[in-house]
């Protein structure tokens, strides 16, 4: 059917073709419809070629049965170690790029890998081969150059592939990146340094503008830097960079989706992941970043440790040594980012959108002035107070100074109306906001001290809340929090602290809301010293659960192990304290957490041996055994 149609095509464009050649036609037309001829017909005896080949075997099911070989050593090939870890291995070092090279049939599966991830993914044999035969007739025309463009550059394969893999499958989209490859690779047999920046540039000018943006913004970190996901994505928020998509997905959730995109594209690299499969931190390669760094100075986007002259033609600074770091002319920046340095004096920068401070300090008393700030982070700063008109800063969202000697809020802060996100270290003197302010879009809020003073009349904003740690949680009236809890509809994390946990604080039974909870943690003793089936019912959503100085006495297996979606168990110092339970014995049953894949456990000093069965756990690949805590209730 459609060889006849494009036969008929053909007939038409040639009838088409006599027509104007009979007439006064301009030599161009004329070409124009020689090239649409040639096309067809080339296009036309590919096909035909191709259905003789189907045909040629003796039924369908031979050549699935072919294309299922194949796939099945494409799948040996992806699980090469080389192939597998490719990413990691062009993170470990400096230049490394330029000395990892792959062989044709390794290539070939990295490719495959990047560019069609659901050839791979799917679990139904015929489905999987019905893909790739219709993938097969177009891939035919670009195997080629892509092998030509990407040879033995491990780089260029996956920027390529995660360039297409986002290209719907069409006849069109193939001829374009044909084309745009032939251009870049030229005449050579193999990429050169040149040609490595000729596809980044290629990738980059891919990108939507909005993801541009985005992208260029990592020139500010230096190179190597481990960067947060959640900070990144809130300086690109702050900037105005996130546009919204509707009235029920957040800006948070849209910033994920362009870091991902970033990600598919392999443009930035994923360092670590949560257990729940979000990233938790991101880098970029050398070279990558090197791009970044070029392209974002040549548009004007950023400048990193710079002159004078070069402050007034840029919107973006970032600072990574400890000169004099004085800043007079800086009225027109939008984002200042400084790593490492002393002291930092800014003169008015009232444009400034984004501040953000990594063990660098900056005089306090001028922060108030930058009205237009909504991004401050102040993290290892040596700074111990905030200064008490900060509710000056009408638009701030993002506040985080964890790691400085900060242990107070003022109360002014809480007048801010876009506050997204706090974050601060547990202090017993840091209070949350009372029911009289209208923070409406308050997402996060780690850590504030559980204080009859703002909990007495529950502060209706907080029902948006997503993230929540409460620390010092010691006798206080247990109503002020159970009535807290009972409001949190949209809770994702939780964290709860102090020297007492009432066994229903995550109970679904008392609080049926909270079945949205998916991280928690708890941090005190059990008041039944025991988490029987009877006793306490989970979240069944519940993936990763934290038990700190619970002290139980009771084997809480036979509850945990019903915990049918969690993946991570942390059991921290003296979470138990009987003979039974990772201590000892250990009994572990045969349907025990099925889905755990981590196990965590910290300060368990007289474990002497972990039992056998848990290498029966189907999904348990990463077991740690610890004598420090360093969990991050952020996770």
């Amino acid at each position: 059917m459609i060889v006849r149609e494009t036969a008929s095509k053909v007939g038409e464009l040639i009838g088409e073709f006599v027509e104007h050649a009979t007439k006064e036609s301009s030599s161009s037309q004329n070409m124009l419809y020689r090239e649409k001829i040639k096309d067809l017909i080339s296009g036309m005896m590919e096909m035909i070629e191709k259905r003789v080949t189907l045909l040629n075997l003796k039924n369908k099911e031979e050549y699935f049965e072919r294309i299922e070989n194949w796939l099945n050593k494409m799948d040996t090939r992806i699980q090469n170690n080389k192939v597998k870890n490719i990413e990691n291995m062009l993170l470990e070092e400096a230049d490394i790029s330029n000395h990892i090279t792959l062989n044709w049939d390794e290539s070939e599966a990295l490719f495959l890998k990047k560019a069609f991830p659901d050839l791979f993914n799917m679990q139904n044999g015929h489905e999987r081969c019905t893909f790739y035969y219709k993938l097969h007739l177009e891939l035919g025309k670009l195997k080629g150059i892509i092998h030509k463009a990407c040879k033995e550059q491990p780089l260029a394969v996956l920027l390529i592939g995660g360039l297409i893999s986002l290209k719907p499958m069409t006849n069109y989209i193939w001829k374009r990146v044909k084309y745009d490859l032939d251009e870049i690779t030229g005449p050579h047999d193999k990429i050169t340094t040149d040609h490595m920046g000729q596809i980044l540039t290629y990738c980059y000018n891919d990108l939507p503008y909005f993801l541009q943006s985005c992208f260029l913004y990592f020139a500010c970190y230096p190179i190597g830097f481990e960067i947060s996901a959640t900070s990144l994505t809130q300086m690109w928020i702050a900037e105005g960079f996130v546009e919204e998509e509707d009235k029920q997905t957040s800006l948070e959730t849209t910033a994920n989706k362009y870091l991902n995109e970033l990600v598919q594209r392999s443009l930035v690299f994923v360092s670590k992941r949560l257990i729940l499969g979000t990233i938790k931190s991101c880098r970029l390669p050398r070279s990558i970043h090197e791009f970044a760094i070029q392209q974002s100075s040549m548009e004007g986007f950023s400048v990193v440790n710079p002159n004078p002259k070069e402050i007034e033609s840029q919107f973006r600074l970032a600072i990574y040594q400890d000169n004099e770091n004085q800043y007079t002319k800086v009225n027109h920046i939008r984002s200042f980012l400084a790593f490492n340095c002393d002291r930092i004096v800014l003169g008015s920068a009232m444009l400034l959108k984004v501040l953000a401070l990594r063990n660098s300090t900056i005089p306090v008393t001028t922060l108030p002035d930058m009205i237009y700030l909504r991004y401050l982070t102040l993290r290892g700063s040596n700074i111990s107070k905030l200064p008490e008109n900060i509710g000056d800063m009408e638009n701030l969202q993002t506040l985080d100074v964890r790691d400085t000697s900060i242990d107070t809020l003022p109360e002014s802060l809480w007048n801010i109306k876009t506050l997204r996100h706090v974050y601060v270290k547990p202090s017993p003197h840091i209070k949350g906001p009372s029911s009289e302010k209208h923070i409406d879009n308050l997402h996060t809020l780690k850590t504030v001290a559980a204080h009859e003073s703002w909990l007495k009349k529950f502060p209706h904003f907080l029902i948006h809340l997503r993230k929540l740690a409460l620390s010092n949680w010691n006798n206080l009236d247990w109503k002020f929090i159970s009535n807290l809890l009972s409001h949190m509809d949209n809770l994702f994390s939780m964290a709860i602290m102090g020297n007492i946990i009432p066994s229903e604080a995550l109970d679904i039974r008392a609080f049926p809301n909270l079945e949205t909870v998916k991280s928690a943690k708890l941090e005190g003793e059990w008041i039944c010293r025991k988490l029987l089936i009877d006793n306490v019912k989970f979240p069944p959503n519940l993936t990763k659960l934290t038990l700190t100085k619970s002290r139980l006495k009771e084997d809480p297996m036979p509850t945990l192990e019903r915990l049918q979606a969690l993946k991570v168990l942390s059991l921290q110092e003296e979470a138990y304290i009987g003979k039974q339970m990772n201590l000892e014995i250990w009994v572990v049953g045969r349907k025990t957490l099925l889905k755990l894949s981590t196990l965590r456990l910290v300060h368990c000093r007289k474990l002497n041996q972990l039992p056998r069965k848990l290498t029966q756990l189907p999904n348990l690949d990463d077991i740690n055994i610890i004598d420090d805590n360093d969990d991050d209730i952020d996770d």
